[in-house]
């Protein structure tokens, strides 16, 4: 019998099946193994506009459908999906990839900055997520903070380095409440070591570690979160770093 806790989300329960599995409903196809994971729907829209992606599957849900593309790299299938926004529904659809048949993933997607030294398009590869969300609890035990696979930090690390790539490995902190990262809620942030400020990274950790897939996962570094007032600082108007982003991710992903 699960103990009920003071507070629900702590009610944490190690059963490894649920009522609802994705396999209930999901038939494993041929997919490509290695997937990523890319909210800059702008790019995607544009390499499948220009011919470079191939539809194999779709996502449903009740509010809207997610395409699963695949493209080539170096003669490797890659598939190549849109993110959804915070850590429910990313928590579902890496749930639903890895139900098709996708068992390693790069996530690719902007952040906030806590540091106002951090220019924009700078990169942060995420060691670590503050659970400051909900997903992740039903997941994983209750603690802090979740782990990146150090494996696949290593990886994409090592590509960075080949390449010549500036970069940051650093705490992220996953929230779902994007209008309520409040000053005091920043500076204690900050306090902790945290860099960045995002709404999926727990959740990806966290599932990713459930169900035995790899996953890293790649930050853009966007708007500025560190002083008295918000600066978007155009941040999802540097197309040429975002889609710079998602051919980095595809390389990277291809050789995990």
């Amino acid at each position: 019998m699960l103990e009920q806790r003071q507070y629900p989300i702590l009610e944490f329960d190690s059963c490894s099946s649920a009522v609802i599995e994705p396999l209930n409903f999901i038939k494993s196809i041929d997919m490509a193994e290695c997937c990523v994971i890319s909210f800059f729907r702008d790019i995607i829209e544009m390499k499948n506009n220009n011919g470079q992606l191939k539809q194999v599957e779709t996502i449903h849900s009740e509010t809207l459908d997610i395409p699963i593309y695949e493209t080539m790299y170096n003669g490797k299938r890659v598939a190549l999906v849109l993110g959804f926004l915070g850590s429910a529904g990313s928590a579902a659809l890496l749930e639903e990839l890895i139900a098709f048949g996708c068992k390693k993933f790069i996530v690719c997607g902007g952040a906030g900055v806590l540091q106002k030294d951090i220019a924009v398009g700078h990169l942060i590869i995420p060691t670590s997520a503050v659970r400051d969300e909900g997903v992740s609890y039903h997941y994983i035990e209750p603690s802090r903070e979740v782990e990146c696979n150090k494996e696949i930090v290593e990886v994409i690390e090592r590509e960075f380095n080949k390449d010549g790539i500036k970069y940051l490995k650093a705490k992220t902190w996953t929230t779902d409440a994007l209008y309520r990262e409040t000053k005091e809620k920043v500076s204690l942030r900050i306090s902790e070591g945290c860099v960045t400020v995002e709404m999926e990274a727990a959740a990806f950790f966290a599932v990713a570690k459930f169900r035995n897939v790899a996953l890293g996962q790649i930050l853009y570094c966007g708007d500025d979160l560190s002083g008295d007032e918000w600066d978007e600082r155009l941040w999802n108007g540097r197309k040429d770093i975002r889609e710079n982003l998602v051919d980095l991710s595809i390389k990277i992903c291809s050789k995990l």
